[in-house]
């Protein structure tokens, strides 16, 4: 069973029904977005260059492109994700029973996640927990920033402890918007492809060493992309944990473990890198196959290349891996995290 656990959902625009009704962007229009043209990331008010989004394409709304991606592909069912922390509660509201309803009438193939702000207080709080209770979402998506915030804020505690009582996993995708990263606006897509990843990344380590994960043993975390660069610099954490001994933590440490046991908690999903073997092979030296989760980032990948997205299915197939471990990467993991059946 194949599950893809970043794959994107989004409500129609009611303000531009003329994109809503447009085939598939081809890759020339891709090339001739805004993302590789006159919009460029050193442009401060579009400084990430989001051309792709901007190319015209129903496929984020648009339930049957999903199926015939999905059945072209092979993927028996995809987590739909949405980016609604920054929106307005009545559009998250109208966002879960949306998907809730797409999952109420095809509940063999799709999966909803919640989108609410982790800072949006009691009402926030109250409508994840419909999400969850009424509507049957199983988990809840959120970014490595919340209003420019970092994940281990304090602030953020009063979401942790929902997700707990609630008993969903966070799924962690990368910002859209990263501020600190003035060396990637450049007349290329430097902040489009790094600045993102390079912020999954420390957000990853903000969690362990923030002690986030260690206040809430219970929760589970899906880091998006990978965790951005982490697999450059596992490494080099170790030896500087391990030179700098308690000097690596400044003022005090807020673990009691080793980083390393708060690293084997978490869930990666492998979505962000294309056909990117290079990157699972890489991972593997560090990520148990136990804690990788099949991804796609559809349709933002993959959206005019379904053969890519078979060809990356079929290089994980042929990885050097007992066949349960790469059956578990596939889907497994995410069918036992979310309580599905694999059959």
């Amino acid at each position: 069973m194949i599950i893809d656990l970043e794959h994107h959902y989004a409500l129609p625009d009611p303000h531009a029904p003329d994109k809503q009704h447009r085939a598939w962007a081809t890759p020339e229009q891709e090339m001739n977005s805004p993302m590789w043209g006159d919009s460029l990331p050193g442009d401060p008010d579009k400084k990430d260059g989001l051309g792709l989004r901007n190319v015209p394409s129903r496929s984020g709304w648009d339930v049957e492109r999903h199926l015939g991606f999905m059945d072209q592909v092979g993927i028996d069912m995809a987590v739909m994700t949405g980016h609604m922390h920054h929106s307005p509660l009545d559009k998250v509201k109208a966002y879960h029973d949306a998907c809730a309803k797409i999952v109420s009438d095809h509940p063999t193939r799709f999966i909803g996640f919640a989108s609410v702000s982790p800072l949006g207080g009691d009402a926030a709080l109250d409508e994840l927990e419909r999400a969850v209770k009424e509507l049957g979402m199983k988990g809840v998506i959120i970014a490595s920033r919340i209003d420019n915030q970092f994940l281990d804020d304090k602030e953020l505690w009063p979401f942790y402890e929902k997700c707990v009582e609630l008993k969903i996993p966070i799924d962690v995708h990368i910002a859209s918007i990263c501020d600190g990263y003035d060396a990637l606006y450049a007349p290329w897509a430097l902040y489009y492809i790094m600045a993102r990843e390079m912020d999954i990344t420390a957000t990853t380590f903000r969690l362990i060493f923030g002690g986030v994960m260690e206040a809430f043993p219970k929760l589970d975390f899906i880091i998006n992309h990978f965790g951005g660069a982490l697999v450059a610099v596992k490494d080099r954490m170790d030896l500087y944990v391990e030179l700098c001994g308690d000097a690596f933590y400044r003022d005090e440490a807020l673990i009691s473990r080793p980083w390393n046991d708060y690293l084997d908690r978490l869930y990666f999903n492998m979505a962000g890198r294309g056909r990117g073997i290079g990157t699972v092979k890489s991972a593997l030296n560090f990520i148990s196959p136990r804690k990788m989760m099949f991804g796609t980032d559809w349709p933002l990948n993959y959206e005019n290349d379904p053969d890519l997205c078979r060809g990356y299915i079929d290089d994980i197939r042929g990885l050097d891996l007992p066949e349960d471990d790469i059956e578990a990467m596939l889907g497994g993991n995410a069918a036992g995290l979310l309580g599905l059946g694999t059959d």
